[in-house]
This record gives structure tokens, sequence and C-alpha cells, in this order.
């Protein structure tokens, strides 16, 4: 089997796999991320809780079913894509130019290194929560095996023996069952902690009101920031939790039963409520004065399992290895759909630009120019202050960064295809009766591309240099994704605690140095100065 059948194979495992998974309710590493673009499970239990109350929460439908139409499409056409290289991968053969192209790659010793270290870490991204989670890997409990981190259904406390319906804490329960000696068992992965939300050592700060707005002890400015109120009765139990803009509730505030649970929302706009959905006692409870709830840096340890931070903690005491870990991760999905997109456009454009000329040329060039001067980073602000930061996801951000990029493809892809088509094979071609996408995707494409491979390792690392720089200003992805540029900011902010900078930094070093040398060793083994046809 050739090397195109072979992917082709791959190709179709990986999507009838990825959907079976779905279908079962497996949450497999790496495949769930085809039916991760969407609502949440939880986001979908949240709204139908406030459908009920009678407050329509801002999911439309096809929010709820979106995680699932987009998974089939992408697997759909996985699975096309593949069985087509099976029943047409035969007759494919290297370009002999091609293979002494990748034998000069695999010569240069540091690019080939770089190369071989790149794969390793996108082989450690795909073990994905295996690798990195809260959830455990395998849990035995009164002698039946639960395998929490690999199914998409959420176990509760009770379902282990607890008497919460909130999910379980594994790492609390690890330890509990090591205390008793009963013969449970606990499975964590070896770094237990989620890349976001997942905080450790939380401690209090009360907030003071004066004149009807909230102020941290001492301060001058109105309080910014998220708050909490717990129960008079149990300081222990959450009844609110708010956001405040300059002293004053403003946005969702989440509110809580007696036993700690979601029971609905209130939406607050400067201090005055817009609308309420209340179920219980939520409402009616007194809670206590509003505490800011801080979560100090935490150096390296390795002690327990349960306190294990390899990297140490942040300032929310989020664990920092599993956020750079799921950064990097982050960065790979989006090099994977922004090599997609962005190289598909710009080279189609690009090849057609070349190929027809004329007022196709003229007009799509005059259009490259109109985009290439709008300004990127104010059209990312004017975005996430319109549609809201908490709105903003991996693929908006994407699209933007394509409807940007592609340019640069078309530029290089329209020189190469003026210059191939006055070839004699692909006059050749025309007299043969090949039709024009044969002429331009079959002939004269494969000549015109080696110069874009050059560039892939380049764009790459543009995207991740770009991704970093717009989290660290607070223009990027939302609190949910794991991201570089927040660690990055928050260990600005927190210069006493080095570790936290000092991680990120050295994690985004050196996986840029890896994908420019990289970058340096194909364009040195691509120079047509080098290796061409007409030596």
């Amino acid at each position: 089997m050739n090397f195109a059948r072979k992917v082709g194979l791959l190709l179709l495992l990986v999507a009838v796999v990825a959907v079976l998974a779905w279908r079962a309710e497996w949450s497999l590493p790496s495949l769930r991320w085809f039916f991760s673009f969407g609502a949440t499970p939880e986001q979908i239990a949240e709204a139908e809780v406030t459908r009920v109350l009678g407050v329509e929460m801002d999911l439309p439908w096809w929010r709820e079913q979106q995680r699932e139409v987009v998974g089939y499409a992408m697997c759909g056409l996985m699975a096309l894509v593949g069985s087509w290289l099976l029943a047409c991968g035969g007759s494919f053969q290297w370009n002999p130019l091609t293979v002494r192209r990748f034998a000069r790659f695999r010569s240069i010793g540091r690019g080939w290194l770089s190369f071989r270290l790149f794969l390793l870490l996108v082989l450690l991204a795909m073990l994905d929560q295996a690798l990195v989670g809260k959830r455990a890997l395998a849990v035995r409990y009164a002698g039946e095996w639960y395998f929490p981190a690999f199914r998409e259904r959420a176990y509760s406390d009770r379902d282990f023996g607890g008497t919460e319906e909130q999910e379980a804490n594994y790492r609390k329960m690890r330890a509990a069952f090591r205390e008793r000696a009963s013969g449970d068992l606990v499975i964590l992965a070896p770094i237990p902690w989620d890349p976001t939300f997942d905080s450790d050592e939380v401690s209090r700060r009360a907030l003071v009101e004066r004149d009807g707005k909230w102020y941290r002890p001492g301060g001058r400015l109105a309080y910014d920031g998220q708050a909490t109120q717990f129960r008079g009765e149990d300081a222990s139990v959450p009844l609110r939790t708010a956001r405040f803009r300059k002293g004053l509730r403003d946005g969702t505030t989440s509110l809580f039963d007696a036993r700690g649970e979601f029971a609905g929302r209130e939406e607050w706009r400067a201090g005055n409520l817009v609308e309420s959905g209340v179920i219980g006692d939520a409402g009616e409870a007194l809670g206590g004065a509003w505490q800011e709830l801080i979560y100090p840096p935490a150096p390296p340890s390795f002690g327990s399992w349960e306190r294990l931070h390899v990297l140490g903690t942040d300032s929310k005491g989020w664990d920092i290895a599993a956020q750079v870990y799921g950064g990097l991760q982050v960065i790979l999905k989006a090099s994977v759909l922004f090599v997609v997109l962005t190289y598909g456009i710009g080279i189609a454009i690009g090849c057609m630009e070349g190929y027809f000329g004329g007022w196709f040329d003229i007009v799509s060039q005059r259009f490259s120019e109109v985009l290439s001067n709008v300004p990127f980073l104010l059209i990312v602000m004017i975005l996430t202050a319109n549609i809201g930061l908490d709105k903003i996801s991996l693929g908006t951000v994407l699209l933007i960064f394509c409807l940007f990029s592609w340019m640069g493809v078309s530029i290089y892809l329209r020189s190469s295809t003026y210059r191939e088509k006055a070839r004699d094979y692909v006059a050749a071609a025309r007299v043969q009766g090949a039709g024009t996408f044969r002429v331009i995707f079959r002939h004269i494409l494969p000549n015109a591309v080696s110069t874009l491979v050059t560039l892939l390792p380049f764009s790459i690392a543009g995207l991740a240099t770009s991704l970093t720089a717009l989290d660290f200003l607070g223009f990027g992805l939302p609190d949910r994704y794991p991201s570089w540029g927040r660690v990055l900011d928050d260990g600005t902010q927190n210069l006493s605690s080095p570790w936290i900078v000092s991680s990120v930094f050295g994690m985004m070093v050196g996986v840029l140095l890896l994908i420019t040398f990289i970058g340096e060793a194909v364009r040195e083994a691509f120079d047509p100065k080098k290796f061409t046809t007409y030596q």
C-alpha cells in the first residue's frame, strides 16, 4: 500500500472511530475535538433550567445542536477524503525531485531534530485528558470499574458513595479511599488538574460598601471583578456569585440553593436587576458581605497527588503545567484549521489569478489590497467590544485571522502560476484535452506549491505569536480556553512569583525555536538554486 492509500485509510479510520465514540458517549483523547464546537453539556443543562423558570437564556437552538452538526460534517468530510485517497491513490508516486528535497531536509541535523521533537510535542498534545485533567482515568468502586475521563457524562459524588449531587472531586476521593483502605481505587492523570476553572487554595477578602458601591478594604477605586456572597447561616455554602463593574453588579449573577448547587441566575446592568430566575430558596436566603476569592500563587510542589503542582499555580490557583499544556493544544488545533482555511483559500485564488489574469486578476488584486490595509488588531477589538469576550470562540478568532492572511499565500501562487502556465507541459496538457480545473490543480499547482512549503512553518509560528499577544492584551479568547498569553500576563503582574512567567515563556520560546529551525531547514532543502529539474 503506497503513501496516499495509507493516509486515506488513516483518515477513514479516524472519522469512523470519532463518530462511533460520539454515538456511544465516549470521550476519546483528541477524537472528541471534532464534537467540541458548540455549547457544552453544562451550558445546555443550564439553559434547560432557565427555560423551566420561564427565562430565556441567550443560547439559540442551533448552538445546542452545533457540536453534533459540526462534528458529523468534519468527520464526513474526512471520510470522503480518505475514501477518495483509497480509491484513487494507487497511482500516486513521489516526484524524484521531491524525494531529493526530503533527503536534503533529513541531512540538516538541527532541522531534522527539531522536526522530531515537534512531532513528540504533537503526540503528547494528542493524549489530551489521558495526560492532563481533573477527571480520574479509572475508578474501582464496590467491585466495579468506571472511566470518568473517557465518558461524556459526569459522575456525581453520590455515584461513589458520597452525599452531593455535584460532580465528584476525584482528588479528594483518592485521599478518602486511601484513608478508608477499603480496596477502592482512583487512578488520576499525571497532571490531575484541568487547564481552566480548576483552582486550589482559595482565600477570601471581604469587600466594603460605600455610597452604594463596593470597594476593596482601603481601596479608592470601585471594585471590578468577580465576587461571591455566602450564606449567613453557613459561610462555606455560596449564595450568589456576581460580576462587578465600577462597584456595581453588572452582568450575570449565578444563584445557588442550600446545598450550594446551581439554582438559577439574574441579569444585572449597572446595579439594576434586569431579569431574574430562581429555584428554591436561593433568592430568599440572607447572605453576608460580598467577598473576593483570592488564590495566591503557589510555587512548584511535589507532595501528595492532591497538591501536585509541578510548575506551581498562578494568582487564580490554576495549575500552570495544565495551562501550558492546554495552550499548546489550542495552538496546534488553531494551526490545523488556519493552514487548511488560509492556504486553501490562498492557493485557489492565487492559482486562478495567475491562470485567468485579465479582469478577474485586477478585481481580486484590488480586493486583496483593501483587506491588507485594514488594521487586524482594530477589527478584533471592535468585535470583542460588540460581541462580548465571553461569546468569542476559537473559530471566530481563526476566521478573522484567515480573512487577513490568505493574501500573502495568493500573491506567491499568482506569480508562480503566471510563470508555470507558459511552460510546454501546460500547453501539452491543453492539447490533450485537459480541462481548466485539471490543468490548474493537477499540473500547475504541484510545480508552483514548493515555495509555499517554506512559508508554512513560519505561518504557524506567526499564528502562535499572534494568539499569545491577543490574549496577553485581553482581546483574544475567553477564559474557557487555556492561553499562554493570559498566563504570561498574570506572570508580569506577579513578578514576585517567577515560576509563572518563566514556565510559559520557556515553553513558548522552545516551541517557536523548534518551528523556526524546521522552517529554516525546509527553506534550505527546497531552495530551487540547489535542486531544480533544469540542472
